[in-house]
């Protein structure tokens, strides 16, 4: 049985399998669109169609790089109240640098709550290098570290890893936001088939590595409950809103559940995982339709290989030694059924 790759908007839990194909298919989405369609038939010269990938409007940097991008340096101010009632401890922000430098966004993650606006109200003033790639200029994503101790000045910190420990010390609000997008691409109920067809899948291993006894079947369905158990628990949960937190704003957050709670968003998620399967489908066929193109071409650019390699061979187009990584099926439409 295939596993089936999750339909779900941030892919987490997919088989390796999964992620080449998707990875596959995504990637073919420039080629097979209608502004590209006039190069998808290749040149036989040896050039590759299709058009440049877009640069990245943002991109997430570690936090120690960015530390020495640091030209405008505040210092947090740590209130004398706070410090008589030994108020204490590590706040830790998602920063997002603006293209100029300045600070766009400082939103707390975890920490103590009393501190969170000593700690955004002087990042927000603290200005950076501007980050560019490409020749353009990029908005950066990172964490900093603010550490708060009684007596001393506050210290700051970025490292790269600075997370939240557990998803009980994020923001509430932020941790109510992810759960909130976890809810509109029912991701819960797509871990849950995810691990029924996963446990199908590996019920003959776990049997087989059993002893030769008479309840070896009756073992392996106590297997697969306590797997699903685990899949359904407030860990996992936990799990999943941790890996969101390392890689989104909440306004990232907010942004996608306007989205999915859409119809559109709605209708997206339900057929992400048919659309999934025939983008992989048409980008192997694509890439098997232009690589005969492009290694004719190189019969051209390259007379050494001419008489010597199997694809410049007259009738080679009849006979070629290179073939499909599948047999190809019947075209489908994008999210036809």
């Amino acid at each position: 049985m295939r596993v089936r790759s999750l339909a779900i908007p941030f892919p987490l839990f997919r088989s390796p399998l999964a992620i080449l194909l998707a990875s596959m298919a995504f990637a073919w989405l420039a080629f097979l669109s209608p502004a590209s369609a006039q190069t998808s038939s290749g040149s036989p010269n040896g050039e590759i169609p299709g058009e440049m990938a877009p640069r990245p409007a943002r991109v997430t940097i570690n936090g120690n790089t960015m530390a020495a991008r640091v030209t405008v340096f505040v210092p947090p101010s740590y209130p004398h109240d706070l410090q008589d009632s030994r108020v204490a401890g590590t706040v830790i922000l998602r920063a997002v640098i603006a293209k100029d430098g300045s600070v766009k966004e400082a939103l707390p993650l975890s920490g103590p709550q009393q501190l969170y606006k000593a700690a955004t109200d002087a990042v927000k003033q603290w200005r950076y290098q501007p980050t560019v790639v490409e020749g353009v200029p990029v908005e950066v994503s990172t964490t900093i570290n603010i550490e708060f101790t009684p007596g001393k000045p506050p210290r700051y910190e970025q490292q790269g890893a600075a997370m939240p420990q557990t998803a009980a010390a994020m923001d509430p609000r932020y941790r109510a936001d992810i759960l909130r997008l976890i809810e509109a691409t029912h991701l819960k109920e797509t871990m849950r088939d995810y691990g029924h067809q996963m446990m199908e899948t590996l019920r003959p291993s776990i049997e087989d590595s059993l002893p030769g006894i008479d309840n070896r079947k009756q073992i392996v369905s106590e297997v697969e409950k306590k797997m699903m158990d685990a899949l359904e628990s407030q860990a996992a949960t936990d799990q999943i809103i941790m890996v969101y937190a390392k890689y989104l704003s909440d306004d990232d957050v907010k942004g996608a559940v306007a989205f999915y709670e859409s119809p559109a968003g709605q209708r997206f998620n339900s057929i992400s995982t048919q659309m999934e399967d025939d983008l992989s489908q048409s980008g192997e066929q694509f890439t098997m339709q232009n690589l005969d193109l492009i290694l004719k071409g190189l019969c051209t650019t390259h007379p050494e290989l001419r008489g010597k390699a199997d694809f410049c061979q007259k009738d080679s187009h009849q006979h070629s030694a290179f073939q499909s990584p599948r047999a190809p099926g019947r075209t489908h439409g994008v999210g036809g059924n």
